[in-house]
């Protein structure tokens, strides 16, 4: 499944490892289901690839820890979101200790080539757009850009980024419209600066 390439066959391999300790048809469906959205969690906060996919991995080895403390395999969407949330915190924590906070750019790079259907004029444009935004965004104080990444990148409401972040709704809604606004503020400066 698509969702499975994610995370390679070292989840997998231990999900079916436990079957005989309790039901691990739950682990691999929670997986094919989720595994794209616990990726995207994971590099909205880590930026990088490769320690995207090795936080989504340990994120479902938290899971099946879990599974095996409760015979169970939790389903909550938010829940596996909140445990994808905090393991890529912790992650980046671990990786600026051990490597600085520099980002490998190469590496990630590549795995945005383009694949040749648009001129290089639009996707030179395209790019710098996005490149423009990402600047903008990384620029935002994290208590506006985390939620700003969850509601625009996972597509989560309030309600679903409240539970990850553990805040209140009001204070994720309060956060959202700031984040937007100053985003807004700051296209609008860069608008005006090229006409003039």
């Amino acid at each position: 499944m698509a969702g499975q390439a994610v995370l390679g066959e070292t989840v997998l391999e231990r999900a079916q490892a436990t079957a005989a300790e309790g039901p691990a048809e739950a682990i691999n469906v929670l997986i094919a289901q989720h595994s794209s959205l616990v990726f995207r969690i994971a590099y909205s906060i880590l930026r990088n690839h490769h320690d995207a996919e090795d936080a989504a991995q340990e994120c479902f080895l938290k899971v099946l820890k879990a599974q095996r403390k409760s015979g169970q395999a939790p389903c909550s969407k938010t829940w596996l979101a909140r445990v994808a949330w905090t393991t890529a915190l912790d992650r980046r924590s671990a990786r600026a200790v051990f490597r600085g906070s520099q980002l490998p750019e190469g590496e990630e790079m590549l795995a945005q080539l383009p694949d040749g259907k648009e001129t290089a004029e639009t996707l030179l444009a395209t790019r710098q757009m996005q490149q423009t935004l990402e600047r903008l965004i990384a620029g935002l104080p994290e208590e506006l850009r985390h939620p700003l990444e969850l509601s625009t990148v996972e597509e989560l409401n309030s309600v679903e980024i409240a539970g990850i972040m553990n805040i209140p709704e009001a204070s994720v809604r309060t956060r959202l419209l700031r984040a937007r606004r100053l985003l807004k503020e700051k296209l609008s400066a860069m608008l005006e600066v090229k006409k003039t």
